[in-house]
């Protein structure tokens, strides 16, 4: 009876050593990996609205509380301005891909309810197929599709409202195209009518 405790003990101490070492290296790569993500979704919204806009300000807390209340997977809203007009608005959400969450900014002009354009900030989508939301191939098939209602996927996005469908990456296609949905819907029901 006694090797059984002996080893029990050993075991727990050997697990809490390790989770206080991994405490340890989370603590100071938190801070490191929020900070890029935070770089890449302003380089993002930059890219995104071009010269339209020339800085980004964070949207008011209480009314993200609103939101993100309504819509969870929205995680973050930028008011694009150029000077101190308000263009758009810079919407951050996470949707679900083939290798897990992914995060996503959408740009959305107020002037004429049209998307300014489409970044994936983060990813886990396998290699040459669903990681290919990076490039620009994809990304340019969102730029002046409508932002007032429902987007569809096609091979061939020619429609207001049609933006580009992975071959062999259903799932990433699908993914990206609900978190978007998401988003216009967010920004019809409340962004846009200031609530």
């Amino acid at each position: 009876m006694k090797e059984p405790l002996k080893f029990g003990i050993i075991l727990f101490a050997f697990c809490a050593i390790s989770a206080g070492i991994l405490a340890l290296v989370n603590s100071f790569t938190a801070p490191v990996i929020a900070e890029a993500e935070y770089k890449a979704t302003m380089e993002s919204y930059q890219a995104i609205f071009g010269e339209a806009a020339d800085n980004f300000e964070e949207y008011d807390e209480a009314k993200l509380n609103k939101l993100k209340e309504a819509y969870p997977t929205i995680n973050e809203v930028f008011l694009a301005k150029k000077g101190d007009d308000l263009v758009g608005y810079g919407i951050k959400y996470t949707a679900k891909g083939f290798g897990g969450s992914m995060t996503n900014a959408i740009g959305i002009r107020i002037a004429d309810d049209k998307i300014a354009g489409f970044r994936n900030i983060v990813n886990q989508e396998t290699k040459n197929f669903g990681s290919v939301i990076v490039e620009e191939d994809y990304y340019s098939s969102f730029p002046e599709k409508s932002a007032t209602g429902e987007l569809n996927i096609s091979k061939e996005p020619a429609g207001e409202n049609e933006i580009k469908w992975i071959s062999g990456a259903t799932v990433t296609s699908k993914g990206v195209l609900q978190g978007t949905d998401v988003v216009i819907e967010a920004y019809n029901n409340m962004l846009k009518e200031g609530k």
